[in-house]
């Protein structure tokens, strides 16, 4: 599991890293919080990605991005105030499917 943030100031770039993180297969759990389950050469490539955006014209010196992971025990220890995010069961890999 791993959580990415950004504070990002321009409105195209951030967009941009939005989408990006988006079609990886991340949720959105706030407007600039994503999580998700990727496997080690999913995360690779994001990482990739992620590293390039500094190099955009609009990326200022106080912009930033953020990976953390999250192994299960921080999981377990996560404190939510105010509204779960949707689907909060699928983000954190809780939701079971079970298919006859």
């Amino acid at each position: 599991m791993i959580l990415v943030s950004y504070d990002i100031e321009s409105d195209r770039l951030r967009m941009r890293v939005a989408k990006k993180l988006l079609a990886a297969g991340l949720h959105r759990v706030q407007y600039s919080v994503f999580m998700g389950t990727l496997d080690a050469a999913e995360e690779a490539k994001l990482r990739t990605e992620m590293a390039k955006i500094p190099q955009a014209a609009e990326f200022v010196p106080h912009d930033s991005i953020m990976f953390v992971p999250l192994h299960d025990y921080s999981l377990q220890h996560i404190e939510l105030f105010g509204t779960i995010p949707q689907r909060w069961e699928e983000i954190t890999g809780e939701t079971h499917t079970l298919i006859f």
